[in-house]
């Protein structure tokens, strides 16, 4: 009974632990009020009017999506936004960070198509970038969600177009699409 009871109490501990944890991120979303990330979003927009502020704008972007929820679509876009900026800017590096980021946050939300497309778009921007494994790595993420139903034939066609173009292997498919 003794080992028994030592078990039950590391459990909770840990489960306590972890409780707290995940208290304290929603806590730190929660405490700050979505027209605070607007503006957030708003200065960025400002920053969109000179390119050499993109990569200011760009952080901002990044910066709002970090406060948003991860439930709330709106973080995706701005990712994908920062992504594009980094990206237009020269900071290549950046760019496939936040374009894999919001391949992942828009899978968790169940958006299949905004995530391959993500993970794609990361995929050209490390190929371009001489980052051939990174650029593997994602078109391997985007691979696992090609055959899925929820792609419709034109959309699975055009990533896999993609991929050739960027001389990485197009996925394979159950739907009889040529590669």
């Amino acid at each position: 009974m003794q080992i028994n009871t030592g078990w039950t109490r590391a459990a909770m501990a840990a489960t306590l632990v972890a409780a707290s944890a995940a208290a304290a991120s929603a806590q730190t979303t929660a405490n700050v009020e979505v027209g605070d990330i607007e503006a957030l979003e708003m200065r960025a927009q400002e920053h969109l009017q000179e390119l050499g502020d993109w990569g200011r704008a760009a952080s901002l972007f990044r910066r709002a999506a970090e406060l948003r929820p991860s439930s709330d679509p709106v973080g995706v876009e701005d990712l994908l936004q920062a992504a594009r900026l980094s990206y237009y800017h020269g900071d290549k590096r950046d760019a496939v960070r936040d374009f894999e980021a919001a391949g992942q946050r828009a899978l968790a939300l169940g958006d299949v198509i905004a995530a391959a497309n993500a993970f794609v778009d990361g995929a050209w921007v490390a190929e371009e970038n001489g980052r051939g494994a990174k650029a593997l790595d994602l078109v391997g993420k985007a691979r696992l969600l090609v055959n899925s139903p929820l792609l419709p034939n034109e959309i699975r066609d055009d990533l896999q177009n993609r991929w050739v173009e960027t001389s990485l292997p197009a996925a394979s498919t159950t739907s009889g699409a040529t590669q």
